[in-house]
């Protein structure tokens, strides 16, 4: 296999090994004419996989970077602050407590940039996370987050596959907003027993004035008032501090506006021994912007963890062959050419070549494959993947890379940036908070200039800032997404990402994985072909070698003879020979069987087994075996061969005495209702495409399908994402629905990622929806879900809209007080709660 350092056409991605090009393309007919319209010639073009290769064909007109940067408006415009970073530098992601919105990015950033020895910073909002590029001779982990810990934030090393850090992260958190509720309520409290009733007349205002009066009110309230704002409302101070300093006034500008003016200008009625006093308002703000952060950070750390935890099954360490021995190292000081040992059941640490052994290596964590290939001396082998069975040494490749890794890099790239929700909210809050701000000035400067009291002048002005306090436009979306998210639960489906579900309603295509999305991601065995022999003989043969071995054909082998009543999962011993004594367990009628299986002599092959069961020699495994050993292979089981892998499936012959027996089709079968699903997907206008790792033999049936737009097969991992794009740019909005590790960087690249919970980790951590239950139709009834929430979050926008224009004009001129404002404010807020609790009626 010959190294490159070529990139692919379509992901640009680093090609390994050999490019595949439009001459190497051994379709016949070719793919190429399937859209001569949307087709484009990839004459002379490179690609690191068959699947990108198909897909430049098909979408390669489409152009996704116009796209996203039309998508994302000016988003991009913070790459032109991107460092150069050296191909050596080391990469960290610290866990950051604190950040409030996307504003502390950009001074988190700045912050971390400013050490020494860091190359580049990249913040992320939605996850919480800094990466950090950096000079490992300069600097470290811990040195980096000691830096950028300051001004409330709190940066540390994630600790990698525990939840202790999430748990302190959690606890301040819900420290806070205990602080708050049950501080806002103590001012509350005392508001109702004794300042309602004398503003509203019930009492008289002397009795404010009475001393015992005056100590339980002016003394405790100011007190609490300034525990709330400046203890508990720190965070929201702070992040409209950091706003201002990075010159993009977000809303947390308006809220501590309203809150410390509120605050402040109460501080000087006490001072001057007035009883008109605010601090309900300001305590009130704080309050419940804290309550709907710490609800929203629930949410999102439950669904979201953090990027640092999801290298969950990074290899750490790796078992070294050189000419002292085999010793153990960190991966990290691996060198190109280096040679490492891979057991049964390990990882391997890199990729690389196979030098020494044989194994059936299990990729799909990595490429979405559903079946081990068996790999031995001469064959490229992908870090990430496992060893099911065998040893093997590999020799490192030349970039020294873990194909995991990569992945990890791309989906921190992809998942890390902001959402269309909050880039509206943003831009909302670029325009609105200055223009709120300097209208509150102009108003108070306003009746200064025609004569009004200082008090009455500062009064109006506060009102003004009160009033267009953004609680409303805060609760617009996550209220609305919440009944959503509540729905959506109800229904099976954990929402982790609000800004896709509220925001993504019009899909225009839904990507669909293969291998356990659309099938039930394990191999059974669905037909079993004959010669001169019994299917239960040929059954008890195949599983009692299988049981042996390590591989998901043999798990399909023994599972389908438990099945059908021929168990060889019964007490296992040593037998004398050195082989394994199993005896068959309880039919399917629950009689005994009356005999046993002794297995002995057993060898694992290339591409399957042999062994010795009752004194007969049973060969199982792929029809190239039978010919290597020389079995005769009759001209049924030869057809029945070429009949299965016509069909898709795996042919698995068994054979004894010989002579090849039998032949056991396995695939990886399709769920019950995906025919359903995208038959109801396609009816509301939606194109279906299948993007898949698997080869083009195992997608038959899914291309068969009327309502398949395209099948994009053999699509390596990295490339996935690119397709995404591709779609995107071609098409418009994508949906990404997926299980596998391979379909992380895709699932948070596409508008809406949906994985399935009986997927690996890292697929759930990068989509926006994690099905729990409910299979396909899940995936149905989320769709309607995301459609309701949306519509509702535009209403919701709109009546905060309104609110604001009516009454903004009213505080200017001072028809409404800072209480009145408040109650205004609240009403607003109470209006949008209502609007978004409403029941969903959806259609199956």
């Amino acid at each position: 296999m010959t190294d490159t350092t070529d990139t692919c056409t379509l992901c640009d991605l680093p090609i390994r090994g050999d490019p595949v090009t439009a001459d190497d393309d051994a379709n016949g007919d070719g793919a190429a004419s399937q859209s001569e319209t949307d087709a484009t010639d990839a004459a002379g073009e490179t690609f690191c996989c068959r699947g990108c290769l198909e897909v430049y064909r098909t979408l390669g007109d489409a152009d996704p970077e116009a796209v996203s940067a039309d998508d994302l408006e000016d988003a991009s415009d913070g790459d032109a602050d991107r460092r150069d970073v050296p191909e050596d530098a080391e990469t960290a992601f610290l866990a950051v407590d604190g950040m409030h919105c996307t504003a502390c990015e950009a001074f988190l950033e700045t912050t971390a940039r400013a050490g020494e020895g860091v190359y580049d910073a990249e913040a992320s909002y939605t996850t919480e996370m800094l990466k950090v590029s950096y000079d490992g001779s300069k600097t470290d982990e811990e040195a980096l987050a000691e830096s950028v810990s300051r001004l409330g934030y709190r940066a540390s090393v994630p600790e990698v596959g525990t939840a202790a850090a999430e748990e302190e992260r959690f606890g301040r958190d819900e420290l806070r907003t205990v602080l708050g509720v049950l501080g806002a309520m103590s001012v509350m409290m005392i508001y109702v027993l004794f300042l309602y009733p004398s503003y509203l007349g019930i009492y008289s205002e002397s009795f404010l004035y009475e001393p015992a009066t005056h100590v339980i009110v002016f003394v405790p309230i100011p007190l609490l008032s300034t525990i709330v704002v400046f203890l508990v409302g720190y965070p929201i101070v702070r992040s409209a501090y950091v706003s201002l300093r990075a010159g993009t006034p977000s809303m947390d500008v308006l809220i501590a506006g309203g809150a410390l003016a509120s605050y402040a200008y109460s501080m000087y009625v006490v001072a001057t021994g007035g009883v008109v006093i605010y601090f309900d308002v300001a305590v009130a703000i704080v309050a419940v912007v804290t309550l709907g952060d710490f609800v929203q950070r629930r949410v999102k750390r439950r669904a979201l963890g953090s990027i640092g935890d999801l290298d969950f099954d990074r290899v750490r360490s790796a078992r070294v062959r050189d000419a002292a021995g085999t010793h153990e190292v960190d991966v990290d000081a691996l060198e190109p050419g280096d040679e490492v040992v891979v057991k049964r059941g390990e990882r391997v640490p890199l990729d690389g070549t196979v030098v020494d052994g044989e194994a059936a290596v299990d990729e799909a964590l990595v490429t979405g494959e559903s079946v081990p290939e068996t790999r031995g001396p001469g064959d490229a082998v992908i870090g990430g993947s496992v060893a099911t069975d065998g040893r093997l040494v590999v020799r490192v490749g030349e970039r020294a890379a873990s194909t995991y890794d990569r992945l990890l890099a791309q989906l921190w790239n992809v998942q890390s940036g902001s959402g269309g929700t909050q880039r509206l909210a943003d831009t909302i809050a670029a325009l609105f908070v200055p223009f709120v701000l300097a209208l509150a000035l102009v108003v108070a400067g306003g009746w200064l200039l025609t004569g009004a009291p200082v008090r009455e002048a500062l009064t109006i002005g506060v009102s003004v800032l009160v009033v267009s306090c953004p609680c409303s436009f805060g609760l617009a979306t996550p209220v609305a997404v919440a009944a959503g998210v509540s729905r959506a639960a109800d229904d099976g489906v954990l929402v982790t990402n609000t800004d896709a579900v509220a925001s993504l309603a019009d899909v225009d295509v839904v990507a669909f994985d293969k291998t356990g999305t659309l099938t039930e991601g394990r191999m059974r065995v669905t037909d079993v072909a004959v010669d001169d022999a019994t299917e239960r003989d040929v059954l008890r043969y195949a599983a009692a070698i299988e049981r042996e071995a390590n591989h998901p054909v043999a798990d399909a082998v023994v599972g389908h003879a438990d099945e059908r009543g021929v168990r060889t999962s019964g007490e296992r011993t040593l037998a004398s020979d050195g082989g394994a004594a199993v005896t068959d367990g309880a039919t399917d009628d629950g009689d005994a069987a009356a005999d046993s299986l002794r297995v002995a002599d057993f060898e694992e092959r290339r591409r399957g087994a042999i062994g010795t069961v009752d004194g007969a020699r049973v060969l199982v495994g792929h029809p190239d075996l039978f010919a290597g050993e020389d079995w005769t292979v009759p001209g049924a089981v030869s057809r029945a061969v070429t009949s299965a892998q016509d069909d898709g499936a795996i042919a698995t012959v068994v054979g004894w005495g010989g002579r090849a027996r039998g032949v056991l089709a396995a695939r990886d079968t399709p769920r019950d209702d995906w025919r359903e699903t995208v038959e109801a997907l396609a009816r509301d206008g939606r194109e279906i495409v299948v993007v898949t790792g698997d080869d083009q033999s195992r997608v038959s049936q899914f291309e068969a399908h009327p309502d398949v737009a395209d099948v994009f097969a053999g699509v390596l991992p990295q490339a996935k994402a690119a397709v995404v794009e591709r779609l995107r740019g071609a098409e418009g909005t994508v949906a990404m629905v997926g299980d596998g590790t391979n379909d992380a960087p895709a699932l948070a690249a596409a508008d809406l990622g949906v994985a399935f919970a009986s997927g690996t980790e890292l697929a759930t951590e990068a989509a926006d929806a994690t099905v729990t239950e409910g299979g396909l139709r899940s995936v149905r009834r989320l769709f309607g879900i995301a459609t309701t929430t949306r519509s509702r979050v535009r209403q919701n926008f709109a009546w905060a809209l309104g609110y604001n224009v009516i009454t903004l004009p009213l505080a200017a001129l001072g028809l409404v007080d800072p209480l009145l404002a408040a109650i205004a404010m609240a009403a607003s807020s109470l209006l949008v709660v209502a609007n978004s609790a409403r029941s969903y009626r959806l259609d199956e």
